[in-house]
């Protein structure tokens, strides 16, 4: 799903990461694990294609991303949502839960999106039942 191989990437002239290589298979969670500093969002950031790739491999899918802009990426599947900077704190349970079908939305339209909504509701009845309530 996810390899990335011999990157480097950084800001301006300060070269961040340096020959990084990491492999994801479909399903697996993987901790990236570092002192501050170490280049851990600066990995994120150049995955989700925050940050240009200076040189190495990076592939999603199989597919070379690193010239695809990181909206593209979100409709490939491929996102980052930063922890603990409150992006979504306004929003419902119900819209938190649409904004993370958007990208179906784009690819299969309304109806699919719908019709994993009602999954996700009978899967999880509290969620419809606090649809209305901030998530």
């Amino acid at each position: 799903m996810l390899r990335v191989r011999n990157l480097e990437a950084g800001y301006g002239k300060l070269k961040v990461l340096r020959k990084i290589s990491l492999h994801v298979n479909s399903g697996e969670i993987v901790t990236i694990i570092g002192a501050n500093g170490a280049g851990k969002t600066t990995l994120l950031n150049t995955i989700s294609g925050l940050l240009k790739v200076r040189s190495g491999e990076l592939l999603f899918n199989r597919k070379d991303i690193r010239r695809v802009p990181p909206e593209k990426r979100v409709f490939m599947g491929c996102s980052l949502v930063p922890e603990g900077r409150q992006v979504f704190s306004t929003m419902t349970v119900e819209e938190n839960l649409r904004i993370g079908a958007y990208p179906q939305l784009k690819r299969n339209g309304k109806n699919a999106v719908l019709k994993d909504l009602q999954w996700v509701h009978e899967l999880f009845p509290r969620l419809e039942e606090r649809k209305h309530q901030l998530a």
